[in-house]
């Protein structure tokens, strides 16, 4: 019997362990967050941007009110939006909505977080948590990877598969 169990944990329990969502994380709540990652800063700068896309995964609408983090004084929601043929950036005092079932993305060129006053030189590879501040479902602690330059849509990954959670 021994021998038996041991056979199912060596074969089978990595199959368990890698069939979990990819690069997903902040399963502890109803938001699912999905390839979350700071735009790696041009040197001497102090001020980038970082992506995710959220999941709803519950049966109620919840709303993205803030983000925290320890590694730039300043850290907010903001948005792109054209204006008269000029791209303009503003905070979004309101948050994220995000219906029941539906998909927020903070993307280059739309919804994205500001991190101001970075307080450190950050490189590609590491990773910083940021905390995401929901209306209903409480703080969401997120690694968020750095990475060089923006990501192009090509390389972002496709999300339109049902998911059991």
């Amino acid at each position: 019997m021994y021998r038996q169990i041991m056979f199912f944990i060596f074969c089978f329990m990595p199959a368990f362990v890698l069939a979990g969502h990819h690069e997903s994380k902040g399963h502890g709540s109803d938001m699912h967050i999905m390839d979350a990652w700071i735009k790696e800063p041009l040197s001497g700068m102090d001020t980038t941007a970082a992506y995710l896309l959220i999941h709803n995964h519950s049966e109620d609408s919840d709303r993205l009110m803030g983000v925290v983090t320890d590694l730039a004084e300043v850290a907010e929601i903001h948005e792109m939006t054209l204006v008269d043929g000029v791209m303009k950036m503003r905070r979004v005092d309101a948050g994220v909505s995000i219906a029941p079932d539906e998909r927020a993305s903070l993307e280059p060129g739309g919804l994205h977080i500001m991190l101001f006053n970075v307080n450190r030189e950050i490189h590609a590879g590491e990773a910083y948590v940021i905390s995401l501040n929901f209306k209903r479902s409480g703080q969401v602690d997120i690694p968020f990877i750095v990475k060089k330059g923006v990501k192009p849509k090509s390389e972002q990954h496709d999300h339109h598969h049902d998911h059991d959670h």
